[in-house]
């Protein structure tokens, strides 16, 4: 990757649906990739995240949409990163992105304070940040990132849900995991609550594939069918509506949100 670059090149495109089966749209997204007044990329990097909020909870979507907005105006407005440093370490970067969600956190629980009809609502939450040769990941919940290199699909983030726990202590496989009626009961989400933020950083390559989405995706696809659709050659926004397509043409059961981005060779 270009060192002097605040961001490698790519290309980015994002797409949600309400799927065949919910009443409206609980999931939120974010793509900031170009710079805008208030919104520094070149210090700060490039922000892509998606909020899935708690289905059966009172104002889902607010939730979603608070711990979005709460997060973005915490990461970009600097608060305590002082003016005119354009260098952030990788370190600061990190915990800088691990305060703005703390910050979500907190839009959230002054919104429900002041509003008992929301009591009880929560939301997932997913972001990267793109800066130079590194991704900055922060997630809470059961929204996933993945990674296609040379034709390998990972998942980069581990869901927040009593199977999984399950799954780490051994009592379920992965594939009974998937046949629980109990695997998408978090055990940590914003707004409901949560003991640690997971936050890690990536080196991207060029030519990497990310996928942020909800679980109206891989509920309804298997990986393996996610993985063949990512690695088409198609255009990237076939691809953004052939992963909507398939989640709904495997039943559609909730909201779907897909962000897909490729990493460009800019040496």
């Amino acid at each position: 990757m270009g060192k002097n670059n605040a961001s490698p090149l790519i290309e980015i495109c994002a797409r949600s649906d309400t799927g065949l089966r919910r009443k409206r749209n609980e999931d939120e997204f974010i793509v900031i990739d170009k710079p805008k007044k208030g919104l520094d990329i070149v210090k700060l990097g490039r922000m892509f995240a998606v909020a899935d909020g708690m289905g059966g909870h009172p104002a889902g979507d607010m939730a979603s949409k608070l711990a979005c907005e709460g997060l973005k105006k915490s990461y970009y407005g600097m608060g305590h990163i002082k003016k005119g440093i354009c260098n952030l370490s990788n370190r600061a970067l990190m915990e800088h992105l691990k305060d703005s969600i703390e910050a979500a956190q907190k839009n959230i629980c002054n919104f429900e304070s002041g509003h008992r009809e929301c009591t009880g609502f929560g939301t997932t939450l997913t972001v990267m940040v793109l800066k130079r040769d590194r991704a900055f990941i922060g997630h809470i919940g059961d929204s996933r990132l993945y990674r296609l290199r040379d034709g390998k699909l990972a998942r980069l983030t581990t869901d927040d849900t009593f199977v999984q726990d399950m799954i780490e202590m051994g009592k379920l496989t992965p594939q009974e995991a998937e046949q629980s009626p109990y695997r998408h009961v978090l055990t940590q989400a914003l707004g409901g609550g949560y003991e640690k933020i997971h936050s890690f950083q990536v080196k991207i390559n060029p030519w990497d594939r990310f996928l942020l989405c909800t679980d109206g995706l891989y509920d309804m696809v298997p990986e393996v069918e996610i993985k063949d659709i990512l690695s088409s050659p198609d255009k990237l926004d076939q691809v953004c509506d052939r992963l909507i397509g398939a989640a709904l043409e495997h039943g559609g059961r909730d909201n779907i949100t897909v962000i897909v981005l490729v990493i460009g060779d800019d040496r």
